[in-house]
């Protein structure tokens, strides 16, 4: 019997020293966890048995502390299997065995610490960064898992595989027993039958089908809550709408193609809840976009008070010899944007800033190719594997195809109108302060052509004919008013010398019976070129027809300014003007005729000189009018009209005289318009 005593320790001690080597060798190797959990309970069982002999205790002692240690490893190796999206029905069915086992948990326990697990990976997958859209789609898979696996594993399938553990004792469990390591066949004579008939007793019947719908109804919504909560913060990190619409398409047909399993979470509510984060994180991305026009409006800001950028040449000319001279090849692009630039003004900093626009325009527009995007998804697939009536799919599918990106389309609009109100805003700013920084010209020309070309350019998704209307035509004016300025200064003389000369250049070529003049004045000629030539140097690009209309107008004023500036000529008596004005008959007529002197004019006019000057006047500002005439003119109304009546007064031509004088000035205005090319 002594000799049966030793033999039985000395086999229960060899089974117990081979079964943390077998332990370590199945969790590095990635063994059955079922099968470890089993070896686990066999090691405890042994080590029990042995405690009871005081000649081992010491070594045995070391094994149970190296067996603790082991217990952590294997209920850790069990929370990353059931973590694993991957696993199998029947692996995961292995894996809470395991748990149950290695903790002699009940069913209900092992299904509150898998709810746990799940919902410890699923915030773990969401507060990780790196990736987070794998992230996103990864723990939702998982919520998607856990809610499938607990109706259809939890339910049916872990109590009865918890029985089965308890139908066999673990000495005799084909697992077990056929490891060699344990040399079962050389010990199993001396373990003990106590041991050889040890069956774990595991509660498996404590787990109905309606806790397990109850606990699932507590778990599922508030994992939910924590998923989506995370899932703002990780869409935060993602600048692409392309992504973010992606992630939202693969996260909707997930949850859609799932809802059968969903047990409480799967109302309507929920589901705006659901799509809730990618609205917001889109509308926060056209925000952000949308206002990166402040930085164009700063760029625009530091261009104009760097007095630099506009002492340059605006652009080399256009028949200059290194233009004539550039390489053509691929396509002449080189020579292409060159004149491009010519013709529409443009510089470095023109450029600059167009080119930085172009890239929000950019931007701006993909949002409207994201937001037909959004339009054309089909849910045909996702939407059919809803078990719901007809209403509820149509429901769903107008608000992922219509509610959804109609929120967008409108926050898109909204953030753009916001966008160019600040633009416009900082251009009215800019042009109210050109006057204090210098090169008023240069740079008001500047913000026209930036103005022009983002007027020309606007977003898709904004259309307002009106932007910055009050901006442009202030900066018309400013244009406007520098050109006239500059050639009034210069040709001020010449307008006086003419409202007050006493001889007339090119008496000469006066033509007709009676002889009349038939060419402007010099002066005019002088006037008008230089106009001409201001206008180029300004820029072509600049003259549309509501700015040449106000060049028109405002010379129209100064002339006015620099003719009645002189003092005053002879007034005509009211007898005067009366005959003038009366009709006459043929008899008067002819005796008009008869007493003038052959130039035109009345017999009440004794200084021919005067009388010649007068009528060069009268044809000059006619012919000038028709310089300067515009449809915006006519409408508004001209004192220019008034003093070219009171110069017609003052020639005291006869009624033939006048029409003859007016045609002969609209006649010269037609030959020699082209000469005037930016005033037409």
């Amino acid at each position: 019997m002594a000799d049966r005593g030793r033999y039985t320790v000395a086999s229960q001690l060899a089974v117990l020293r081979s079964c943390p080597k077998i332990l370590v060798r199945l969790l590095k190797k990635g063994g059955s966890v079922l099968l470890a959990a089993k070896l686990l309970v066999v090691s405890r069982l042994l080590h029990t048995k042995l405690s009871e002999q005081l000649s081992v205790r010491t070594y045995i002692d070391k094994i149970r502390a190296r067996l603790a240690r082991l217990r952590q490893k294997l209920l850790s190796h069990i929370d990353r299997q059931l973590k694993n999206l991957h696993l199998s029905s029947d692996e995961v069915v292995d894996t809470m065995c395991a748990f149950s086992l290695a903790t002699s948990s009940s069913a209900r326990d092992v299904l509150r610490h898998f709810h746990h697990v799940r919902a410890e990976a699923i915030s773990a997958h969401t507060s990780l960064s790196g990736e987070p859209e794998a992230y996103i789609l990864e723990a939702l898979r998982l919520w998607v898992r856990t809610l499938q696996d607990t109706n259809t594993i939890v339910k049916r399938r872990l109590s009865q595989s918890l029985a089965k553990l308890k139908s066999t004792p673990l000495f005799k469990d084909p697992s077990v027993w056929s490891i060699k390591d344990l040399d079962y066949d050389v010990h199993t004579r001396w373990i003990g039958d106590d041991l050889k008939n040890f069956v774990p007793y595991i509660r498996h019947d404590d787990l109905q089908s309606s806790m397990t719908v109850d606990q699932l109804n507590i778990w599922a919504p508030k994992t939910l809550e924590v998923y989506l909560s995370n899932v703002d913060l990780l869409l935060n990190s993602i600048a692409d709408p392309a992504i973010i619409v992606n992630l939202r398409s693969k996260c909707l047909k997930l949850w859609m193609s799932n809802r059968r399993h969903y047990v409480g979470v799967g109302g309507e509510e929920v589901f705006d809840h659901f799509r809730q984060p990618f609205r917001q994180r889109l509308a926060h991305l056209i925000q952000e976009d949308s206002r990166s026009l402040e930085a164009l409006s700063t760029k625009i800001m530091t261009i104009i008070q760097d007095q630099d950028q506009f002492t340059s040449e605006l652009s080399q000319p256009l028949w200059k010899s290194s233009l004539a001279s550039m390489n053509v090849s691929l396509g002449a692009e080189m020579f292409l944007s060159t004149v491009r630039d010519n013709v529409s003004g443009a510089d470095n900093a023109l450029n600059l800033v167009r080119h930085s626009y172009q890239h929000w325009l950019d931007v701006m527009n993909r949002w409207v190719s994201t937001i037909t995007e959004l339009k054309q998804l089909r849910w045909d697939d996702s939407l059919d594997e809803l078990d719901e009536d007809d209403d509820t799919v149509e429901k769903l599918e107008s608000l992922l195809n219509g509610d959804d990106p109609q929120d967008m389309e409108r926050e898109l609009s909204r953030s753009l109108g916001a966008a160019f109100d600040l633009f416009q805003a900082t251009a009215s700013e800019l042009t109210k302060d050109l006057r204090t920084i210098g090169s008023v010209d240069r740079k008001a020309a500047f913000l026209l052509r930036v103005l022009r070309h983002v007027r020309q350019n606007l977003p898709k998704a904004y259309a307002n004919t009106e932007l910055a209307a009050s901006v442009v035509n202030d900066l018309q004016s400013a244009v406007a008013e520098y050109v006239v300025d500059n050639v009034m200064g210069k040709q001020n003389s010449s307008i006086s010398k003419a409202a007050n000369g006493s001889k007339v250049q090119g008496r000469l070529l006066w033509d007709g019976v009676p002889e009349l003049p038939i060419l402007p004045s010099p002066w005019t000629f002088k006037l008008l070129r230089s106009l001409q030539l201001s206008m180029a140097n300004t820029g072509t690009d600049l003259w549309s027809p509501v700015a040449v209309a106000k060049v028109k107008s405002m010379l129209r004023e100064a002339m006015i300014l620099a003719l009645s500036a002189q003092a005053p000529v002879e007034s005509i008596s009211s007898g005067d003007r009366e005959a003038n004005s009366r009709p006459l008959d043929s008899n008067t007529a002819s005796n008009d005729d008869q007493l003038s002197n052959g130039n035109g004019h009345g017999p009440h006019n004794p200084n021919t000189a005067e009388s010649d000057c007068k009528t060069q006047l009268f044809f000059d500002l006619t012919f000038l009018a028709h310089a300067t005439s515009s449809p915006a003119i006519k409408e508004s109304g001209d004192i220019f009209g008034d003093r070219l009546q009171k110069a017609e007064s003052e020639s005291l031509l006869v009624s033939t005289s006048v029409m003859q004088v007016k045609k002969s000035a609209a006649a010269y205005w037609k030959r020699s318009s082209l000469l005037f090319a930016l005033l037409m």
